[in-house]
């Protein structure tokens, strides 16, 4: 089989002619985002309140199956289009994500690529390519033609219209509007293609297998797939063969991106591959801070104006100032966080005010509890990598009762005890001057304990830093 790859391989290499690529369900999960069957899960978990137990595992049973059509079809209607759309939208929004190694070295192709076709809703590949693809989101005949498309078959995030999820959209695409049909045809027989980032258990791509094989006729394979050694079986190769689809088989990741590059007419021109999306670190792009703030009334006074000055300095003199955006919300209730995290995605949010044992106080026109269950549910919504949220500094007293709830938001920053006004300013500087000089949360932790520990000898100030394992 080492050899059969190894012809199979040169094969690929000595191709003259452009490929088209398809590009599948794997690259959105390299960067963070969810597939489509983890989409499933979050769509469950979004469900009313009174939702039943049994439809609830009806749900989850019909997102075990292979194809998630009918799924997707009942989560519609049990959430609302509305309210299905938000949730997919939030979800799969690539804010803040970089494009990950795999849509870098495919843009390093240069003239080897022809054309892109891709099932996934998000924009990392037109960010990747630095918009040097012409966008379809229906096919047309000229694509055959024509080079430098990106054709995405079942929509893109910006314009719901163009989603292709539920039993209904599918047919309309199989049925009501053949060219979409056509258009693959033609490219398979016309052109030859390279499948990426996918796997046989796929239905889309398992879909277009089906149909490739009804046109290949038994000829000779003009197709090539790049698949992991582990995810192949020998009747998936059977089936990739009838398909006229030679199955290319790598150990790992790894060495399908080395392969990859190889392809390009100068592989030392491919960009180096970044590293691997860390849930624990600020993202390479923008970093979205939202502060909160709450000092009630009818309780004793706090410097949290102070504070907040206090983060706008050290952002403001921090070298990576313009890559740094700060946004605040003072005397904030509950529901006033709430819906700032709708309304926009952000990598750390960090709440000033007063904590007991029992949660976090905000401001309902006085004092207001906030349990720390409820809290790690409001955060859980918009957690890496479901949502951008990478970050929560609880900068309270006794808030690290928040730690001893699951979360999936990858580092927590709370205090044990009470906290001294000028620990907690000292605290916040030393953070924000580190995150402004590009460390990682942990490293702008450890900064910000020391710098609080300086101003109070002996003061009261134990912070402590959770992480969520499993984010790198």
């Amino acid at each position: 089989m080492i050899m059969r790859t190894s012809i199979d391989l040169d094969q690929l290499r000595a191709l003259a002619t452009p490929l088209v690529i398809y590009v599948g369900h794997e690259l959105p999960g390299a960067a963070g985002l969810p597939t489509r069957r983890e989409l499933t899960r979050l769509l469950l978990d979004a469900l009313p309140e009174q939702t039943s137990a049994q439809r609830r595992r009806e749900l989850a049973e019909l997102s075990s199956r292979g194809d998630l059509g009918d799924a997707f079809t009942e989560f519609e209607r049990d959430l609302t289009r509305a309210r299905f759309c938000m949730v997919v939208e939030r979800a799969l929004c690539d804010d803040g994500f970089e494009p990950p190694a795999l849509a870098r070295v495919l843009a390093g192709l240069g003239p080897r690529v022809k054309g892109i076709v891709t099932p996934n809703l998000d924009r990392l590949l037109e960010r990747a390519f630095a918009s040097r693809l012409v966008t379809h989101v229906r096919p047309s005949m000229g694509l055959v033609q024509r080079a430098n498309w990106l054709l995405k078959t079942h929509g893109t995030l910006p314009d719901r219209s163009t989603w292709v999820f539920t039993r209904e959209q599918h047919a309309q695409v199989a049925w009501r509007d053949p060219i979409h049909a056509k258009v693959l045809s033609s490219l398979f027989i016309a052109t030859p293609m390279l499948f990426v980032a996918t796997t046989l258990d796929d239905p889309i791509f398992s879909a277009i297998v089906d149909q490739t094989r009804g046109l290949s006729e038994g000829a000779p394979p003009r197709h090539w797939a790049l698949l992991r050694t582990a995810a192949l079986s020998s009747a998936g190769r059977s089936k990739l063969d009838e398909a006229g689809i030679s199955a290319i088989t790598c150990d790992s990741d790894d060495e399908i991106l080395r392969v990859l590059a190889s392809l390009a007419p100068d592989p030392s021109a491919v960009p180096s591959l970044p590293a691997r999306t860390d849930g624990r670190r600020p993202t390479d792009r923008l970093v979205r801070i939202l502060f909160v703030s709450a000092n009630p009334q009818d309780l004793d006074s706090l410097a949290v104006d102070r504070e907040q000055r206090v983060i706008q300095a050290a952002i403001a003199r921090a070298s990576r100032r313009d890559e740094i955006v700060l946004e605040t919300r003072a005397a904030a209730s509950f529901a006033d966080l709430s819906r700032a995290l709708l309304e926009q995605q952000y990598d750390v949010v960090h709440i000033a005010g007063h904590g007991e044992g029992l949660g976090i106080i905000l401001d309902d026109g006085g004092r207001k509890l906030v349990p720390p269950a409820q809290l790690a549910a409001l955060f859980n919504e918009y957690a890496h990598p479901r949502g951008r949220l990478r970050c929560v500094v609880l900068n309270s007293c006794f808030s690290s009762a928040a730690g001893r709830v699951p979360t999936a938001v990858p580092v927590l920053v709370t205090m044990h005890g009470p906290l001294d006004d000028r620990a907690a300013l000292a605290f916040s500087e030393g953070f924000y001057d580190a995150i402004g000089a590009g460390h990682d949360f942990a490293a702008a932790f450890r900064e910000a304990d020391r710098r609080a520990r300086t101003s109070t000898p002996g003061g009261l100030f134990d912070a402590v830093l959770f992480e969520h394992e499993g984010t790198s």
